[in-house]
């Protein structure tokens, strides 16, 4: 369950087998904002290329995954290492030819771009509801003081002294309503 002004940014990635164990990650601003995350086990994930933000329809594991976006994740790879598709003889250490995993997820996001957590109105929810929730990209860069902070606002009312969650709170958005 989330708030109706939560939505999804769908991402698709690709999981491709490099030949060696590379110690570089390669981020790129504009152009769909291709993203290679290199792995100890000699692949890369790449992803990129976001659709618009909207209400999430697809359940978790079920999403489709969008050839084209595949494709364009996959050249956008090829481009980043400087080959094209028909170079297989002349390839770099990152291998595009073939990937080792397609898929497709969804990053909670909110209007603003601003996480939202903290408790629900009491009045509409009732006692002890909360929220944390809209991290987009940042959920797992975030995720361990979201928790700690949440954890301690809800044992003990207030959140913890390095997080202020003024900043974070759901009274931001007049418009809340809960959906499956």
């Amino acid at each position: 369950w989330s708030a109706d002004f939560v939505t999804g940014v769908k991402y698709h990635s690709v999981v491709v087998p490099t030949e060696t164990v590379l110690s570089q990650c390669v981020f790129f601003s504009g152009c769909g904002d291709p993203e290679i995350y290199v792995r100890p086990d000699s692949t890369a994930y790449c992803t990129g290329f976001p659709e618009a933000a909207r209400r999430v329809t697809e359940r978790p594991g079920e999403e489709c995954i969008d050839s084209e976006k595949v494709s364009t994740i996959l050249q956008s790879v090829r481009d980043a290492c400087g080959h094209k598709a028909d170079d297989s003889a002349a390839r770099p250490a990152l291998m595009t030819t073939g990937s080792v995993v397609e898929q497709a997820c969804y990053l909670p996001t909110t209007p603003d771009g601003v996480p939202v957590m903290g408790a629900l109105p009491e009045e509409e929810f009732g006692k002890n509801c909360f929220i944390a929730t809209g991290h987009g990209c940042w959920g797992i860069l975030l995720g361990p003081a979201t928790g700690e902070s949440m954890a301690k606002l809800i044992s003990t009312g207030t959140g913890t002294s390095h997080v202020n969650l003024s900043s974070f709170r759901p009274s931001r958005f007049r418009k809340f309503q809960l959906v499956p």
